[in-house]
């Protein structure tokens, strides 16, 4: 399920970042770096140059094809792939390891959105403008939230992003004939569902302290036309009060008991399957690809619901950014066969791959991709089709100039922050303001 993988994360990675940050110091320099391709190699293209190669592909569990799929390539090619699966926070540090001491991990890396500033100061992934054409990167949804220093340090291979999950069947046990666009309007609409006993606890929104609590409200803040740092690292959600009101309508919404009180020790896949439980009548915050899940009988108690997938609700309509939260891949710079590399990047980004990616149960990866999100609405095969073509152009990255090198640190901070806030153990201006502080302390200590 998309948007699921975030509870994959662990926080404890600001160690691992800390220990990387250290490491790079020692490294080849930072920048991201652009290496040139070997003389005779064409972007963009598939042909047997490198052929007997054999490279090795390091994924999360969703991101690796099956074998049979892999032959494909080889077939194609003649370039053999030794994939490696291993779990997300183990890939990061992995990374770390191999290249403070100057080694590559794999040929072919994913690469977190969250990772982008951290690795890409140290210098360790090799610009990918001059191994894919622009044409590629044109098509890519989300490419620019891989920039590193102006050198395009990863391409996107799974388009995930947040919108907002309602159980419409829910609402209009309750005389509520369309979703939710503002947040008064999903307090109203989730006072009424509880009022009229559709559901104790209409409002899923995950409250531990990780990432998936923090990314709620980063996307409340930038749908409704807020920014949560600048490109300098600066705290951005102190400046216009979007920062302090999205704390506001948590608290209120906790308050009221719109929210599970449970969810401070929820994750946001325990959100997402109370929801596809009928314990809640929208998800706030979550991926265009829960939906597989959500209409899944097998899975499913609301299979059968009227469910919509949409914007998430801003401060005063729903027309702000829809915030990204991809995964790409990437060639590390010490990779010894850049160029037969690059040929696999080149071939999953092709429709067919891509579209496989997405039918395949055990990945589930919605294409980023317009040719690919085009080519399966107008099969008929791409849920929420609607929805997803009219956000898709207005997918920004989180923090737009790449996430900080101590995101991980901030990120920990914020979602602490918020449980905080919706507690009422702090208000939402001292919980600002402290939050504030901190991120100029991280960007001090570098």
């Amino acid at each position: 399920m998309i948007g699921s993988r975030r509870s994959w994360r662990r926080l404890a990675l600001v160690g691992a970042t800390a220990a990387a940050l250290a490491l790079s110091a020692c490294s080849s320099g930072g920048g991201g770096g652009s290496a040139t391709p070997a003389s005779g190699f064409k972007p963009g293209t598939l042909d047997r140059k490198y052929a007997g190669t054999t490279i090795t592909v390091m994924m999360p569990p969703w991101g690796s094809f099956k074998s049979s799929v892999l032959k494909q390539f080889t077939q194609k090619t003649g370039i053999k792939v030794d994939m490696q699966t291993l779990a997300w926070d183990s890939i990061h540090d992995k990374v770390v390891t191999t290249e403070a001491s100057g080694q590559a991990p794999a040929d072919v890396v994913e690469m977190d959105w969250t990772w982008v500033s951290q690795f890409g100061a140290a210098g360790w992934f090799s610009s990918l403008d001059k191994y894919l054409t622009p044409a590629q990167l044109k098509d890519s949804v989300g490419a620019p939230t891989f920039v590193q220093g102006g050198h395009q340090i990863g391409v996107p291979y799974s388009l995930d992003f947040r919108g907002t999950e309602v159980d419409m069947s829910m609402l209009k046990k309750a005389g509520i004939t369309a979703p939710p666009s503002t947040w008064d309007e999903v307090l109203t609409d989730a006072r009424a569902v509880k009022k009229a006993g559709v559901v104790k606890y209409p409002i899923g929104l995950p409250l531990k302290i990780l990432e998936g609590t923090s990314t709620p409200w980063y996307a409340l803040v930038r749908s409704s036309g807020g920014q949560i740092l600048t490109t300098a690292g600066k705290p951005a959600f102190n400046s216009d009060g979007i920062g302090q009101a999205a704390l506001e309508f948590i608290h209120t919404a906790y308050s009221e008991g719109l929210i599970d009180p449970g969810a401070i020790g929820l994750t946001d896949q325990q959100v997402g399957d109370n929801f596809a439980a009928g314990q809640s009548a929208l998800v706030l915050s979550t991926g265009p690809g829960g939906n597989a899940q959500f209409t899944d009988p097998k899975k499913s108690k609301i299979a059968k619901d009227e469910l919509q997938f949409t914007h998430v609700p801003g401060q005063k309509d729903a027309t702000g950014p829809t915030v990204s939260l991809e995964e790409a891949l990437s060639i590390p710079k010490a990779s010894k066969h850049p160029e037969a590399a690059a040929e696999f990047i080149t071939w999953w980004l092709q429709p067919t791959q891509l579209i496989t990616a997405y039918h395949d149960p055990d990945m589930g990866l919605l294409p980023p991709s317009q040719v690919a999100l085009q080519q399966l609405a107008s099969s008929g095969k791409l849920a929420d089709s609607k929805t997803i073509l009219a956000l898709a152009p207005n997918i920004q990255p989180v923090i737009p100039g790449g996430t900080p090198t101590w995101y991980s640190k901030f990120s920990a901070a914020a979602a602490s922050t918020i449980q905080s806030v919706a507690l009422g153990h702090t208000t939402a201006s001292a919980g600002i303001a402290s939050l504030a502080k901190q991120a100029d302390q991280f960007a001090a200590q570098g």
